[in-house]
């Protein structure tokens, strides 16, 4: 039977499994176990602590914090409260936070430190609504009331009677949330979640996911973003699966050598440092070494299609695989901590040399795809029939069919309510029952889906020739010296590309040739230039002539969040890219 809400989940999840390891928390360095039982125990504090503050059932609650345990105190405090949660991505500025709390009619905020406490503070004339601040650490600001203080004001209320009733209240078609989209062009939306669209989404994740009680799962990407949300955090607790919270994104090596998660969900960014960092030691590791981990890699090609459908190996190739899984594979997997075997990739498109290497190590990654505004999952590769290069097919109750254009459109139950106080907007995202996605693919004879590129990022040459730069883009990053790319080439005689290397790493890999670590003196160096010219040489050779980059220029600084050329959910801002770097690109195509 289908929970009624996202807080019957949760509660019935904690009488369910009943476990003392719902949750790791790290503390002074060192993992603690949170029980079902405690967990809600404070849950159910906080959300009685909001009723004494006299939040209504569905009025709006903000939360800007960053990935913690407590985070998901704030929220599902609130949903118990039958209130609707709001979580802003803590990277915002403070008029960007303004502007979402103030479309969404937050009335309240809950935030994770002084430094956002602070933001709100800067911020709080130009919102009238709120009426109160909560701080999950003490920020000594007046007017800021700590979560610690909110649980005690709940614990010693006599409210449970009241918070029985609001439960009961809730309905499956109740907003649940409004999670902003990322806002590459214009002010973000506000997409309207209900209780229906993300329990949908659980249970027909559930149908395909192998992940129990037993499995662990490290969080660590954003759960303002709602892959995290549903999947790294509602599946999770769905399923039993403990969920351990690393430090920050910083430590994330340590924290998987930590908690050896058997199961992790993450963006392509990750898998890509990964990869690239696997490729640039074993360079770096002397020839002998060097040769059998080629030799390694190239069992692991052959090994991966066997572990795609779960076809066990045989003869001479399972005796290969054992030899390097014990001289190369084993050694890679310890890093991760040893017991990863089940990854998901979404948010972005994967390299499927990527899904390769790692399905040849024995490491099961499959890629899914989704958007906010469909709670997220639209498809997903079964773990026992996985493709690289695609996205899988539709999961169950999920309709999938390619426009005339090309462009993907879905329809089920976990398609958006609609964008909140923007009929406009929704009208012309939703039409006849079906979502328009606004990206391009196709499905073949199986139903999987291949996504290619956003519909609005498809690149024009001045010769009339379509092309999707993302495809280019994350070929171009499978070079250990290509951390970002970005295409360049609308209206433009031939393809281009702005190069940002792995600037943080460069005291190691630059000192190793014998190049400057200084990243502008760098990026002026002809020698520097010829060798990415040859890396770009290399990755572009699989591609039509007309596609492949032509001329680049380094960039000395990386595209970032704060700089403004990506969203909080790591997309590049194309437009403000080609803004931003105007000069690059002149320079580009002056000659």
């Amino acid at each position: 039977m289908k929970p009624q809400s996202v807080a019957h989940m949760f509660l019935e999840a904690c009488d369910k499994f009943n476990k003392s390891n719902a949750a790791m928390v790290k503390k002074d360095g060192v993992f603690h176990n949170v029980s079902h039982d405690f967990w809600r125990a404070r849950v159910l504090n906080v959300t009685k602590g909001l009723v004494t503050l006299g939040v209504q059932p569905k009025e709006h609650v903000a939360i800007l914090a960053e990935t913690s345990f407590n985070w998901t105190l704030a929220d599902l405090g609130t949903i118990c409260a039958g209130a609707v949660g709001v979580p802003i991505y803590p990277t915002l500025t403070g008029d960007q936070a303004a502007w979402i709390i103030n479309n969404s009619d937050a009335i309240g905020i809950i935030v994770s430190n002084k430094h956002q406490a602070e933001k709100v503070r800067s911020i709080k004339k130009q919102c009238p609504m709120l009426r109160f601040v909560i701080s999950i650490e003490k920020t000594g600001i007046d007017g800021v009331m700590t979560l610690e203080e909110l649980e005690e004001k709940g614990r010693t209320s006599e409210l449970d009677a009241q918070v029985d009733q609001r439960l009961a209240a809730i309905q499956p078609d109740d907003l649940l949330t409004l999670v902003y989209t990322s806002g590459t062009t214009g002010n973000p939306k506000g997409v309207m979640l209900s209780h229906r669209n993300l329990i949908s989404n659980l249970e027909a994740c559930m149908q395909i996911s192998p992940f129990t009680k037993d499995d662990t799962h490290l969080s660590h990407l954003p759960l303002s973003h709602v892959l995290e949300r549903m999947g790294g955090y509602y599946l999770m607790i769905h399923n039993g699966t403990t969920i351990a919270y690393a430090e920050s994104i910083d430590t994330l090596s340590e924290d998987m050598a930590a908690v050896q998660p058997t199961v992790l969900f993450s963006v392509p960014r990750l898998f890509e440092k990964i990869y690239n960092k696997v490729i640039t030691n074993a360079r770096q590791s002397g020839f002998v070494k060097h040769m059998i981990f080629r030799w390694a890699m190239g069992v692991g090609r052959k090994a991966a299609p066997f572990f795609a459908n779960d076809q066990p190996l045989t003869g001479f190739l399972a005796k290969q695989w054992a030899l390097a899984d014990k001289l190369v594979y084993g050694k890679i997997k310890q890093r991760t901590g040893g017991k990863l075997e089940y990854m998901i990739a979404g948010g972005a498109k994967l390299a499927p040399e990527i899904s390769i290497m790692f399905l040849g190590m024995g490491m099961n990654i499959v890629e899914g795809y989704g958007l906010t505004e469909t709670s997220p999952v639209l498809t997903i590769n079964p773990p026992k029939h996985n493709k690289p290069g695609f996205v899988g097919p539709a999961v169950p109750g999920v309709e999938i069919r390619i426009a005339e254009d090309g462009e993907i459109l879905a329809r089920g139950p976990n398609v958006m309510l609609g964008y909140y106080k923007n009929e406009e907007a929704t009208a012309a995202t939703i039409k006849d029952g079906w979502i328009h996605t606004g990206d391009i693919g196709y499905m073949d004879e199986e139903g999987f889906v291949q996504v290619t590129d956003r519909k609005k990022d498809l690149i024009i040459t001045s010769g009339g020739k379509n092309i999707a730069p993302q495809p280019l883009e994350n070929t171009l990053k499978l070079s250990p010296f290509i951390e970002q790319a970005v295409i360049i080439g609308n209206d433009r005689k031939f393809i281009s590309a702005l190069i940002v290397p792995p600037w943080d790493t460069i005291e190691t890999w630059a000192r190793s040739f014998g190049w400057s670590t200084n990243p502008a003196e760098l990026a002026l160096s002809d020698e520097f230039k010829t060798f990415i010219a040859e890396q770009i040489a290399t990755k572009m050779k699989d591609f039509a002539k007309y596609e492949q980059v032509k001329k680049f220029e380094i960039i000395p600084a990386g595209f970032t969040v704060e700089g403004g050329e990506l969203t909080p959910s790591m997309k590049v801002k194309r437009k403000f890219v080609a803004q931003k770097y105007a000069d690059y690109i002149e320079k580009i195509y002056a000659s």
